[in-house]
């Protein structure tokens, strides 16, 4: 991927992401120009889940102290939440997909944003 490419590509996910933050419903946007640049609706799903995660190892330092560590994740989840939003959203509409599929309703989360992005702390969006 040249520089270009990488530019473009997280200019787009800065751009959904300001856009999802103020969005009153969480859809995932898509247009011809996000097809160029992530090829398909599971590639901007796992780029946006990817940024999130990223933000979350790179500013979620557990060597601050406790206070400071609180302040950082509420003013983390305060600049995601529409990301927060929409993963969670798409976790649900994938776990539904799949009981459906199985023709059974298992009830379980996927906890892919609780548990695997923000590791321990738990996260109300």
């Amino acid at each position: 991927m040249t520089w270009t490419e990488t530019h473009r590509r997280w200019q787009a996910l800065r751009t959904i992401e300001e856009q999802l933050a103020t969005a009153t419903k969480p859809e995932l946007p898509w247009n011809d120009e996000l097809a160029l640049v992530f090829g398909d609706r599971a590639s901007l799903l796992a780029a946006l889940r990817y940024r999130l995660r990223l933000a979350v190892n790179t500013q979620m330092d557990t060597h601050l102290p406790e206070a400071v560590l609180e302040e950082q994740r509420a003013h983390l989840v305060a600049r995601t939440q529409g990301v927060l939003r929409l993963l969670q959203a798409e976790d649900h509409a994938a776990s539904m997909q799949a009981d459906q599929m199985t023709g059974q309703r298992t009830g379980q989360r996927t906890g892919r944003l609780d548990d695997e992005t923000w590791g321990t702390t738990r996260v109300v969006a």
